[in-house]
Order: C-alpha cells, then sequence, then structure tokens
C-alpha cells in the first residue's frame, strides 16, 4: 500500500513538472496515464503496472468525428498544401500521409481534387494560447467539412483541413501532431487512450493503434475501396 502511495504522488508531481501539447479540442484527458507512462521508464521495477495500464487503454475505442457518423465516403482523399506552407511543415504532412496510405484503409494524392471528390487542405497557423504559462499549448488544428448534395447528381464529401501551430513550432511541427490533426480531418475524434495517436496530449506517437485502425474502417469500409 505504501508503494502504491508513493508511486501516486511521483505521477502528480512529473505531470505538473513536464510541458504538454494540447489540442484544445474539448476531450477527456488522461494525464495520470501519461505519468505513469514515464515511470514505467525511469522506473523499470514499475514496468508490471504500467503494461496492464495499457492493455486496458487498448480496450478503449478511437471514437469518430460526430458529422462523419453514418456518412458515406469514399476511401479516397486528394490533399494540397496551403501557398505558404513551410519546408518542414509540408515534410512533417507528407509522413503523416505516407503513415495512413500504409495502413491500406484509405488512399491519399497529392492534387486539389474537385468539388465532388475528397480534398484534404494542409496549413500551418500562428496562434498564442492562453494556458502556455501552465505548460499547455495548442500545436494544431484539423477536422473534417461535410458536404452533401441531394437530389439528382446527389453525392457526400469530406473537404477537410488539417494545420500546425507555428507560434510553437518545436511543438507543432512534429510528426505526432500532423498524425493527430490529418486523423481528425479523416473522421477521427480525442481518444482516452495513451496508445492512440487521437490522444489530445502530443507525447510523440505517430503509429495509429489497432483501435485508430479499426474505426477508420468503420468510416472507410470495403465497400468505399
Amino acid at each position: 500500500m505504501r508503494r502504491k502511495h508513493w508511486l501516486a504522488w511521483l505521477t502528480a508531481i512529473i505531470v505538473l513538472l513536464i510541458p504538454s501539447q494540447l489540442d484544445l479540442k474539448p476531450a477527456p484527458v488522461n494525464l495520470r496515464a501519461m505519468g505513469e507512462q514515464l515511470i514505467a521508464k525511469w522506473f523499470p521495477e514499475t514496468t508490471t503496472q504500467t503494461k496492464s495500464q495499457e492493455k486496458s487503454d487498448t480496450s478503449d475505442k478511437t471514437p469518430i468525428e460526430s458529422i462523419v457518423q453514418g456518412k458515406t465516403l469514399s476511401h479516397t482523399y486528394y490533399y494540397h498544401f496551403a501557398a505558404n506552407m513551410p519546408t518542414d511543415a509540408k515534410q512533417v504532412f507528407e509522413e503523416a500521409v505516407a503513415t495512413y496510405n500504409a495502413t491500406g484503409v484509405v488512399k491519399l494524392i497529392e492534387g486539389e481534387g474537385t468539388a465532388k471528390q475528397n480534398r484534404i487542405t494542409f496549413f500551418v497557423y500562428s496562434k498564442a494560447t492562453s494556458t502556455a504559462s501552465q505548460g499547455l499549448i495548442e500545436s494544431g488544428h484539423g477536422g473534417p467539412k461535410i458536404i452533401e448534395r441531394t437530389g439528382w447528381g446527389a453525392y457526400t464529401v469530406n473537404h477537410a483541413r488539417a494545420g500546425l501551430n507555428m507560434k510553437y513550432p518545436q511543438m507543432g511541427i512534429k510528426k505526432s501532431v500532423a498524425v493527430h490533426e490529418l486523423g481528425h480531418a479523416l473522421g477521427l475524434d480525442h481518444s482516452g487512450s495513451v496508445t492512440s495517436v487521437m490522444y489530445p496530449i502530443d507525447h510523440g506517437r505517430s503509429v495509429l493503434s489497432k483501435m485508430d485502425i479499426a474505426a477508420l474502417k468503420s468510416i472507410y469500409p470495403e465497400s468505399s475501396r
């Protein structure tokens, strides 16, 4: 019991001392899980406890953006970069595109696309975060935009956007942030699992979890490919 009490206090201290990057879209933030991961790295004797935590996290399904739910979308997207895109930001987005293409669930192709095709615009912006003094910043922003036309020639498409915050380049211009924001653009919502790329606090994860891929497949089933 005394050992668990010591670990709880150490977890709280680590969480308070380490700056976190936060996508400010409302979502649950599991700071305790993040602290326990760091304890496992620094104190190997706690590995068993951390593995148990990760095992429970993988049972958490990655949510889907509400405006995407129930929509029939093609798995093919055309993406382009805004005119003011810096080279380093473009590079991390290209790496994020490769990550999602590797799943075989979606197909992202560079190009403008048409009004009747799924499109993604990659951009950068500069926004100071009021909570920066508390170690919480907005490192990026992204999301879907569903357009539906009914009647003759009806179609449903997603004209999404994914951006990186240049106000904090060391925090925002990262592959993990690009993967996270592209996930939003494709329809993935914030996850409470630290193993997910959609966890709201950036902790360097850029490999999609099984639950991330499962959520993608539910948005883009075999019939859309």
